[in-house]
């Protein structure tokens, strides 16, 4: 069994200054580089604290600490990205209003890439007391950390998360992109293009709102034509650029009559970008996108989309971790949130069949 004098006589520190950083003690100052180099040691080393030990402190602490009305928040997403992002920024909304109204604050706002750094990863462990975190995005690459938060936080809960350890909040994102193509299929459209982005691997294939179009096209017996797919990263710019593009080399190439983008942000590039080349939208090529933000109403034409709950969705991931922070008990679900059709002028034309 791995002790602390084994630790230490790795690092190359006394005994006092392990526990030190351990336990977070800060009466006395430990370098950056030494605590990383400790907790290092820790996960090489395999250390555990002494159970009995750690469960008195537990039942001590229990017994005297009130809750510190505070959680956590930690994103698969780079923060600038998901500020820029209209769609995360209602999810983040509606969790903020749920969080003022029972009290709780977001104690810090991280990036999984940031807790790659061992020394931003322990500090955020040890240093920082929540009762509980939320998870926001693709976790499952980020496994071993997941882990260790789950080990120092029960409370736990993800948001659009894939990770089948967690209790999740989130909406079918397969199914909705099924209902924005069965509806222009249902317009008359047999060309259907695709915009979009990456799933957790970085490829197109594997982003589940690419799955719902695959899937409805098949079903319908449609032809997925590579020359009208695109994956731009989620990139904005991206879409606009490759929709020019395919309009300028379309000269006597068939073109497709519709095309979904995998969210409204990347819809609306390209629909500008085919009003800006002469093309009628619907009659010549209609649109439609996923996540109903606000000003794609306001657009001309306005876009067809799936309305997707941000807001509520984030207020009930808040009830949600509330609710696990005040029980024991802690099933793990997966909670979907409804979404709906709402059909605008960008797609609202009925083809000749």
């Amino acid at each position: 069994m791995t002790t602390l004098k084994d630790i230490a006589e790795a690092v190359g520190v006394s005994i006092s200054t392990v526990s030190r950083v351990i336990n977070s003690d800060v009466t006395k100052h430990v370098s950056e580089e030494t605590r990383s180099k400790i907790w290092r040691a820790v996960q090489e080393l395999g250390y555990e604290p002494n159970e009995s030990a750690r469960k008195l402190v537990m039942k001590k602490n229990s017994a005297t600490k009130q809750p510190s009305m505070q959680i956590g928040f930690i994103s698969s997403w780079t923060l600038y990205s998901a500020e820029q992002d209209p769609f995360f920024n209602t999810i983040f909304a509606g969790m903020r209003k749920m969080l003022e109204d029972n009290g709780y604050t977001f104690a810090y706002v991280l990036t999984f890439k940031e807790l790659r750094n061992e020394v931003t990863l322990h500090k955020m462990l040890n240093e920082h007391r929540v009762d509980g975190v939320i998870l926001f995005g693709d976790v499952n690459e980020e496994d071993d950390i997941v882990r260790l938060i789950q080990k120092h936080i029960p409370a736990v809960v993800g948001v659009m998360s894939d990770s089948p350890d967690i209790q999740n909040i989130n909406f079918d994102h397969i199914a909705a992109a099924e209902t924005a193509v069965n509806h222009l299929i249902g317009q008359g459209h047999r060309e259907i293009g695709y915009i979009g982005g990456h799933g957790c691997d970085g490829e197109l294939e594997s982003d589940e709102r690419y799955i719902g179009y695959k899937l409805s096209m098949q079903k319908a017996g449609l032809e997925i034509r590579k020359e009208w797919l695109v994956n731009t990263k989620w990139v904005v710019d991206r879409s606009y650029s490759w929709m020019l593009e395919m309009l300028e080399r379309s000269q006597g190439r068939q073109l497709p009559t519709a095309i979904f983008g995998a969210s409204d942000r990347l819809a609306l590039p390209a629909m500008r970008a085919a009003i800006e080349r002469g093309f009628r939208v619907p009659q010549d090529i209609a649109f439609i996108g996923i996540d109903n933000i606000e000003l794609s109403q306001y657009t001309s034409p306005p876009l067809s989309t799936i309305h997707v709950p941000k807001f509520e969705l984030g207020m009930t991931a808040i009830k949600t971790l509330i609710d696990y922070m005040q029980s024991d008990f802690r099933p793990t679900f997966q909670l979907l949130m409804p979404y709906e059709l709402i059909v605008r002028q960008s797609s609202d034309y009925k083809r000749n069949e």
